[in-house]
């Protein structure tokens, strides 16, 4: 036996992905795992822009939101505990005030309709077919903002609902960008406080949403993180302390069957080359006026020259900073 658990060859992709593309990420925690990873290798990527999207209404509003933005007003606030909030968007973006709301959210909107006209790759994590309903209001809502659990009420999207919404969703994004490459997952996150059956049910749910969607648009294709953590590596070893969210070891590893699934070897080169630098941005000396250290600091900045030269297009200014803040005597 030359193993001892199931390991998922990586599907085919028709398709490479490069630095030339740029990168949307719209969904559940697990996706903010992944466009922390993008952002910090300097691709051009922005997630979750209005906020966690956990289940396919939420994600499908985003989107919505993304690429067609509303001109809120005051009407769609609400005063809760000091605060006005918007059923359609996260807590960060409530306030005292609900013009301060408004600001918050239409800044949000502008960020995320400006990488959306440049995006070639979506990435969209639905974690829980779980919504709950305004009962007063009689619509789905994206946050609770902690009001009485008696003004909802929660159940499971059907089937036919969550394709029909998502599938109508990305038909209006695919007429602004027809070449637009989609990759749907469904996020490993396991959600129990909604029980484990009832997660079980959910996921089951979402998993096949996720496979009828890929057979009506061609531009959209699955990625198997959910199978990735409850298959190939299925231990609670790679779960963090609450035995529900991915630990990074196992983030990493999903990000790692990522790269290899999507990345040209060129472009996993280039990876390669920013995570050492990243690596070497993380180094906390004991001693940081040694002169040994101090060469260090040196080697980088000089490192960062040839990847600059190399990659004119990135931007190196962050890392730049921080190794001429610990040179001896630098006043950059």
């Amino acid at each position: 036996m030359e193993h001892f658990r199931s390991i998922l060859p990586p599907p085919a992709y028709p398709f490479h992905l490069s630095y030339a593309d740029h990168f949307l990420g719209i969904g559940s925690c697990f996706v903010e795992q992944i466009g922390q990873r993008l952002m910090a290798r300097k691709f051009s990527s922005l997630y979750n822009p209005l906020g966690i999207a956990f289940n396919p209404y939420s994600v499908a509003l985003s989107l919505t939101r993304a690429s067609q933005p509303k001109n809120h007003q005051v009407a769609d606030l609400f005063e809760y505990q000091g605060l006005w909030h918007s059923f359609d968007h996260h807590g960060s973006f409530s306030a005292p005030s609900a013009d301060q709301t408004l600001a918050n959210i239409e800044l949000a909107q502008r960020a995320a309709n400006t990488q959306f006209q440049k995006t070639s790759v979506l990435i969209l994590t639905l974690g829980t077919a779980n919504v709950w309903d305004h009962l007063a209001e009689k619509r789905s809502v994206s946050n609770c903002h902690k009001l009485p659990k008696s003004s909802f009420q929660q159940r499971r999207m059907e089937l036919p609902e969550i394709v029909e919404i998502l599938g109508a969703t990305l038909e209006s994004c695919f007429a602004v960008h027809p070449e637009l490459k989609v990759v749907l997952t469904v996020s490993p996150v396991r959600y129990l406080r909604e029980g484990i059956v009832e997660n079980a049910r959910s996921k089951a749910t979402l998993l096949l949403a996720t496979e009828q969607l890929c057979h009506a648009f061609a531009q959209v294709h699955y990625f198997p993180a959910y199978e990735l953590l409850m298959d190939d590596l299925r231990d609670y070893r790679f779960y963090a302390e609450d035995l529900a969210h991915p630990s990074t070891q196992a983030t990493d590893y999903i990000w790692a069957y990522f790269a290899n699934a999507f990345f040209d070897a060129a472009t996993q080169a280039q990876i390669q080359e920013l995570e050492k630098l990243n690596q070497a941005v993380q180094h906390r000396p004991l001693h940081p006026d040694t002169v040994a250290h101090q060469t260090f600091l040196h080697q980088q900045l000089e490192y960062i020259t040839r990847l600059e030269n190399k990659y004119p297009t990135l931007d190196f200014s962050a890392e730049k900073s921080i190794f001429h803040q610990q040179l001896k005597g630098d006043k950059k």
